[in-house]
């Protein structure tokens, strides 16, 4: 590489938002196989999991990008704040009434209009009728099945040209407009609002829920599940295939009751439009807001293990995350300084404490790429001015990069633990890897007596722990047991169940553990990612790097034995 070489201030390798990583994500994109899967409307796999900066941002964009007929729906622009707000929905949901085949018939509806829409370039209603007519002609006369769809066309077929938040308000005051009939032919007398069933007695109560359950039951959505059958008679053209993607579903859009079972409907729509030969619906979700999805609308019909077919779980390797990292490390030297490739390894010291330089950042990530840039990007502000990156200025870097992870796993697992940085203290100025049995009872009531006297508490789990075991509800035994499950989850923490065990991370492996598995011989191993924000003492990291293998210590995070490198 050029002499003339040095880091300026402003230098980087990427951005966290894939959405804004325009210098480097189309350039640097590293396809693992994902795009081939998504593509593959055969294939089952259409819901893309992965935690934070796992990349399912950066693959839905890329394949974008890549394939022509790709629609894409933002959660913004699906109206559902006015479905949140409905006042009448509120009203019925709270009294127990099934919304859910209505949240399914949304998610029908907005799918089948939008591949019609794109299909036909249907882009005003001077071009929607015709072609409404066209498609009504050309099932006419046919059986049963058809004629339920052409009654769905010639209801909603004259608004197919509107963009999606008018269809989805269309259908969403129509459910209103009949609910509230019902409701006001039940004559109760209360006003329609969320305090308003509080005064209902037990008789009235029942006879809504039955009135609103009818008319919620009634929806077209056997004519729409028609249609949606239809649509590969449509879409004759087999090498003409269309893809609706949805991503960014783990923002803050809509209010949380309602979102998971809209959330789940989705699920359930995407799996039934596996049908559909010449379509495939592609959405991204995280892995917690799934399990909270999961857990939250469980009801006797749900079984998770049949949606599992539908998961592309994004997970990277030891070598993945480095070729990704030397593509952006290339672009962003070679557009100003070279002609010739550069790598990592051009600009990184060989060693830190006597391992290679790659792995001691590769072990403090959550083995993401957005750990891997932004841990780049502050070694690379250390060096402004500078031809390489020193190990001196990788472990200045690491100080405030560590404090930066602590806070975005807080961020990550807000809604489950909003208060996860106030009991991480736990974990504050203790060994690499401690017995389970050196957490004190004093350790765990001091911290839930300060967090109750500073008014912080919640109605999470950790928080109604800390409170139960502040009022003697709960033994501390079970509190530090509730706490360590919790942190491994969150991937805060590694655990040594048993003594002829190695360490078990949530990366990459078991995503949770029962808190019957923790007992009083498991043994905790803090993550490197947080060891400098956590003030870890790190005498032990010899002996926690000797029980493990190279494998298991570059996907953990923790230091192996230097005989495996």
């Amino acid at each position: 590489m050029s002499n003339k070489f040095r880091f300026r201030h402003h230098d980087n390798i990427g951005v966290a938002d894939a959405e804004q990583d325009h210098a480097f994500l189309a350039s640097c994109f590293m396809d693992v196989g994902d795009i081939a899967i998504l593509k593959d409307c055969d294939d089952p796999r259409r819901i893309v999991l992965g935690r934070t900066g796992a990349g399912k941002t950066a693959l839905l964009y890329q394949f974008s990008q890549e394939h022509d007929n790709v629609i894409e729906i933002k959660p913004e622009s699906l109206a559902l704040a006015y479905i949140s707000n409905s006042t009448i929905l509120q009203f019925v949901h709270g009294l127990g009434v099934n919304l859910n085949i209505f949240f399914k018939l949304l998610w029908r509806h907005v799918f089948t209009v939008e591949i019609l829409k794109t299909h036909f370039h249907l882009d005003s209603q001077q071009a929607t009728v015709p072609v409404v007519e066209k498609i009504k002609n050309f099932f006419s006369g046919r059986n049963r099945r058809h004629i339920q769809a052409m009654e769905y066309l010639e209801k909603w077929g004259k608004t197919f040209w509107e963009e999606t938040d008018y269809r989805i308000r269309e259908l969403t005051t129509k459910l209103e407009s009949d609910l509230k009939a019902s409701i006001d032919a039940a004559k109760i007398g209360i006003p329609i609002s969320a305090q308003g069933g509080q005064s209902l007695t037990e008789e009235q109560k029942s006879e809504v829920v039955y009135r609103a359950q009818h008319v919620v039951n009634e929806v077209q959505i056997r004519q729409l599940s028609d249609m949606i059958e239809l649509i590969d008679e449509v879409l004759e053209d087999p090498k003409r295939k269309y893809y609706i993607v949805i991503d960014r579903l783990d923002e803050d859009w809509v209010e949380d009751g309602l979102r998971y079972l809209l959330i789940r409907a989705l699920i359930e729509t995407v799996r039934d439009f596996g049908k559909v030969k010449h379509a495939k619906i592609v959405i991204a979700l995280r892995y917690d807001l799934l399990d909270r999805v999961v857990r939250l609308t469980r009801d006797a019909g749900f079984q998770e293990e049949k949606y599992e077919c539908l998961y592309l779980p994004i997970e990277w390797t030891r070598e993945q995350l480095i070729n990704l990292l030397d593509l952006r490390v290339d672009a962003l030297v070679r557009q100003r300084y070279t002609t010739r490739s550069v790598t990592h390894s051009d600009l990184l010291p060989s060693k830190i404490n006597k391992q290679p330089s790659i792995d001691y950042i590769l072990k403090r990530t959550l083995m993401r790429p957005r750990d891997v840039i932004l841990f780049f990007n502050l070694c690379i502000a250390q060096a402004a001015n500078n031809p390489s990156i020193t190990a001196q200025m990788i472990r200045q870097a690491e100080g405030e990069y560590s404090r930066l992870r602590l806070r975005s796993l807080a961020d990550e697992w807000h809604s489950d633990y909003p208060k996860l940085l106030c009991f991480a203290d736990l974990l504050k100025g203790r060994p690499a890897l401690f017995a389970l049995e050196s957490v004190t009872e004093d350790d765990c009531l001091n911290l839930c007596v300060k967090l109750h006297e500073q008014g912080v508490l919640e109605n999470d789990e950790l928080s109604v722990a800390a409170l139960n075991l502040v009022d003697a509800k709960m033994k501390f035994q079970d509190f530090r047991t509730t706490i360590m499950a919790a942190f491994y989850k969150v991937s805060l923490v590694g655990l040594k169940l048993e003594h002829y065990e190695s360490v078990s991370w949530s990366i990459g492996g078991r995503r949770s553990v029962s808190l019957a598995e923790i007992g009083a011989g498991t043994r905790i191993a803090i993550h490197p990612c947080f060891w400098r924000t956590l003030g870890v003492r790190d005498f032990e990291l010899k002996n926690v790097a000797a029980r493990m293998t190279v494998t298991e210590t570059l996907t953990c995070g923790l230091q192996p034995p230097l005989s495996g490198l």
